[in-house]
């Protein structure tokens, strides 16, 4: 498993610019601070803190909500629109991912300065991706199989929500730098040591990624002459030709060579998946 350091996505952090009235080339020093994320007595571009030290895309906490509320209009639509999502937090906020940034856009007479902002936001954390491949198939290399998220926003349907760490992946160009880390997998989370022995996997969309490593490793033994165990593959995503991964490459050849055998279920094409929309089915 590789931990990877992102960056909150570029149009995020200029609407944080824009709310704040800010250049991305001004500096800033903070000498005291709440929050661990923010750095201590350095000189740092606004630009450069927003993008990777601290998570703007976080639903808005209660005491988030409250603060907002000390530095809004004590009456009028603000005032009501706060209180609102008080009363109805699940639903508005946790259920529409609404987050601090969204609410200070739709309310601009909210008057809360960027330090307050900044201590309310929780530091930037790694995000955990599963390798997809096995160390049997170029043993100096390793890959990851994500999905990007970039959907309309439920808080706002005009404005886009971009995942952090697939966007930031998605955007690198080849020969990049990235900073991440080495976790191993759970002894649980392995393939048996006995390549003979059979393997059941049940996964949807991008949680494919540590099966892809399986079966490829799988395919590398047998390839080799060694005796290989069942595997069985039960894979659920919206459509055969949207999102089914790999489906007429590898995962096609690996079929073909006796390696797994696939069971699917097509969430918006059942009548492809015999009836079954979803894994659990």
């Amino acid at each position: 498993m590789l931990l990877s350091l992102p960056t909150n996505p570029k149009q995020t952090v200029e609407r944080v610019l824009k709310r704040f009235n800010l250049s991305p080339e001004q500096h800033i020093v903070i000498s005291s601070r709440t929050n661990a994320a923010l750095p201590l007595n350095r000189s740092l571009s606004v630009f450069d803190l927003l993008s990777g030290y601290v998570e703007l895309g976080q639903p808005a906490t209660r005491k988030d909500l409250e603060t907002l509320r000390r530095h809004a209009p004590s009456s009028g639509p603000t005032a009501i629109a706060l209180e609102d999502l008080v009363t109805d937090y699940s639903a508005s906020v946790l259920g529409k991912h609404r987050n601090v940034l969204a609410i200070l856009v739709a309310h601009p007479d909210i008057d809360l300065p960027l330090a307050s902002f900044l201590e309310m936001l929780p530091s930037m954390r790694a995000r955990q991706y599963s390798i997809s491949s096995s160390p049997l198939v170029g043993n100096n290399r390793v890959s990851l199989t994500l999905s990007v998220l970039q959907a309309p926003s439920l808080a706002n349907l005009e404005e886009m929500f971009n995942g952090v760490g697939s966007t930031f992946l998605a955007s690198l160009q080849p020969g990049a730098l990235v900073q991440v880390s080495l976790r191993h997998a759970p002894p649980s989370f392995r393939l048996p040591t006995d390549a003979s022995a059979p393997v059941v996997m049940f996964a949807s969309g991008a949680g494919f990624a540590p099966f892809r490593g399986f079966i490829q490793e799988r395919a590398a033994q047998k390839a080799g002459g060694i005796a290989v165990g069942r595997m069985i593959l039960f894979f659920g995503c919206r459509h055969p030709d949207l999102d089914f991964l790999y489906s007429d490459t590898e995962l096609k050849e690996w079929m073909e060579q006796g390696v797994v055998e696939v069971h699917t279920a097509f969430s918006r094409a059942s009548d492809q998946s015999q009836g079954c929309r979803y894994v659990q089915e």
